[in-house]
């Protein structure tokens, strides 16, 4: 009865956000339909010219629209004015072009998760077909929302995925996720570093920190580091990116990640390797191969997998479907490897920054 009435509550949560998002999107485009009218009659009558044979012209209205300012969300300015500061500066905002949009368009959570990313809404339908196991379904809801009437630094998060594990990235479609909801605080982002807290019922709270530096114009990396306590178990998880650009379509990025917990479990290891293709404003690859491995009770490769994900845009701003062919290798402990080819189709409904 509890699971039912959950359920009918995140339905109602994300039927609203469909309705805000509708209302939102009609408002906007009013208004910016306003915006270049007046822009183009202001003009006219600036000129003595016609208005029916100017205002109305449509490579008119387009030059118009295109003067419309856009705040770059990769353009960053530190405190400081001293020359390794600027440099910074030109670095970060040239190397987040590229690596902004490939995280948007793919929703990568391991850097959606600073105070920089707005509100997010995605719920996940996944039809996988497993060469040695059959056709599988699975469903996700996932949420990040500002409280109405709260400071903005304060998130409701809601994971039906289990993105909240530090190797959520390395799992293929059927690797259940715990489901989970809480809060993050984002204390502090500014420039390279970010801090924030996060609690949620299980009960657990977590401490998050990162450090982002440019290497080059083309090259960033990225440290983050987690602590956290889960009812009894302390743990804590170190990760570390590196990206680098090759030019506007094409972005690699290499990841590692280990964690350590006080339950007898031992070291966790993971690395994944993932070439980012860019097609289009609404189609994208990414290439991925990864390892998994623990070192308790001995040591041993608990999953390994390569792939390829084609996602695309269609029909309305917000529906995505993605299509992942993939290899993997999986065992666990006292049974032997099981290798079989997988197939997904995820159909996807996303609201972000709405």
């Amino acid at each position: 009865m509890l699971l039912f009435e959950f359920l009918l509550f995140l339905s109602r949560v994300l039927n609203a956000f469909y309705k805000i998002g509708c209302r939102l999107l009609q408002v906007k485009t009013l208004l910016f339909s306003l915006s270049v009218t007046f822009m183009a009659v202001t003009k006219a009558l600036g000129h003595g010219l016609s208005i029916d044979h100017e205002a109305t012209n449509p490579a008119v209205i387009k030059q118009e629209a295109d003067a419309l300012e856009v705040i770059d969300p990769c353009l960053t300015h530190t405190a400081d004015d001293t020359a390794f500061d600027q440099a910074f500066d030109y670095l970060n905002t040239k190397f987040c072009q590229p690596a902004i949009w490939f995280d948007s368009f793919f929703v990568d959570e391991r850097t959606q998760e600073d105070a920089r990313a707005g509100t997010l809404v995605r719920w996940t339908n996944d039809f996988s077909y497993y060469g040695k196991e059959g056709f599988k379904y699975r469903a996700n809801l996932n949420a990040r929302f500002n409280l109405p009437g709260v400071n903005q630094k304060l998130k409701v998060i809601i994971d039906s995925q289990g993105e909240d594990d530090p190797f959520a990235f390395l799992k293929g479609p059927d690797d259940e996720g715990e489901r989970d909801i809480g809060l993050r605080y984002d204390w502090y982002a500014k420039d390279r570093v970010s801090f924030n807290i996060k609690a949620n019922i299980k009960p657990k709270l977590e401490a998050r920190w990162r450090y982002t530096y440019p290497i080059s114009q083309s090259t960033i990396t990225r440290l983050t580091q987690k602590i956290y306590q889960e009812k009894k178990v302390t743990g804590e998880s170190t990760e570390f990116d590196i990206e680098h650009s090759f030019d506007e379509d094409f972005l690699l990025r290499w990841s590692a990640v280990a964690q350590y917990e006080n339950r007898n479990n031992g070291w966790e290891f993971g690395s994944s390797l993932n070439l980012y293709h860019y097609i289009s404003s609404k189609q994208a690859i990414n290439y991925i191969a990864s390892i998994y491995g623990v070192d308790t009770p001995y040591h041993y490769v608990e999953n390994a997998r390569i792939a390829v994900t084609y996602r695309q845009n269609f029909l309305r701003e917000w529906l995505f479907f993605e299509i992942t062919p993939e290899y993997n290798w999986s065992k666990e402990v006292d049974i032997d490897r099981l290798d079989q080819a997988i197939i997904t189709l995820r159909l996807e409904v996303m609201f972000q920054n709405i």
